[in-house]
């Protein structure tokens, strides 16, 4: 087992005063037995040539993802008990996220890592516990809207949907009748038509017609999730047919 695991990664942007943080990381730490790898440890690599927003060039991230790979091989050939979760874009750095077991047999591969790319400039941060990977890394609520809208776009997508054209996209809610019916009228007033209500399921669903923008969807998906969280209601995603 590699000490990166090679599935279920997803990425998002945050924005900080210092510019914005575009953040890979593995969806399934939060299932990691943090017991185990109690000791974090951020590997900083500094990129030579940023743009604007503190992102390597295409040739740049080439050679990132190299030395990041080089790492994992390293760290792999001495069965390093350790976990890499996350990695970091920011401000002319690149972070690789590792939670460890021990730092013992952590440092000597990583210097000698370190060495083979004397023409970077790299550092190694510690710290102890899971916060720093909580605190920046693992998705805010709102973020989470924001990656299952852009799962359902590349889905949708992928399965030959045209992004350009007008989709009815079709949003869920869940709750009680009264909190449905306020949900209801707001959204009718904003252009919104009524595609299906069961009070069996509680379920409401409400359709609009956009093309497939996320930035454009999210915006839709955040003001529904903060209207029902007012109304005491859920908001449980979308979905759409195939427009090709």
């Amino acid at each position: 087992m590699s000490v990166c695991p090679q599935n279920d990664w997803e990425s998002y942007y945050y924005s900080t005063d210092d510019g914005p943080v575009v953040v890979g990381f593995h969806t399934k730490s939060n299932e990691v037995d943090q017991s185990r790898y109690p000791l974090c440890a951020r590997v900083l690599i500094t990129i030579k040539n940023p743009n604007q927003n503190g992102a390597p060039s295409r040739d740049e991230a080439q050679i990132l993802w190299a030395m990041e790979d080089r790492l994992v091989e390293m760290l792999d050939a001495e069965e390093v008990p350790c976990l890499m979760l996350a990695r970091l874009t920011h401000g002319g750095t690149r972070e690789l996220v590792f939670q460890v077991a021990d730092y013992s047999p952590f440092r000597p591969p990583v210097g000698s890592w370190m060495g083979q790319y004397d023409d970077y400039e790299t550092d190694v941060s510690e710290h102890e516990g899971w916060n720093f990977f909580f605190e920046h890394v693992w998705p805010s609520e709102k973020s989470w809207l924001y990656i299952f809208d852009r799962r359902v776009v590349d889905s949708l997508v992928a399965s030959g949907s045209d992004p350009e054209k007008p989709h009815s996209l079709e949003f869920v809610f869940r709750g009680t009748p009264g909190g449905l019916h306020q949900m209801q009228n707001a959204l009718a007033a904003r252009g919104y038509s009524l595609l299906d209500s069961s009070a069996e399921e509680s379920q409401m669903i409400m359709a609009r017609r956009m093309s497939l923008d996320v930035g454009a969807i999210f915006k839709e998906s955040l003001s529904h999730h903060e209207e029902c969280k007012r109304l005491g209601i859920e908001y449980d995603g979308w979905g759409a047919l195939v427009e090709s």
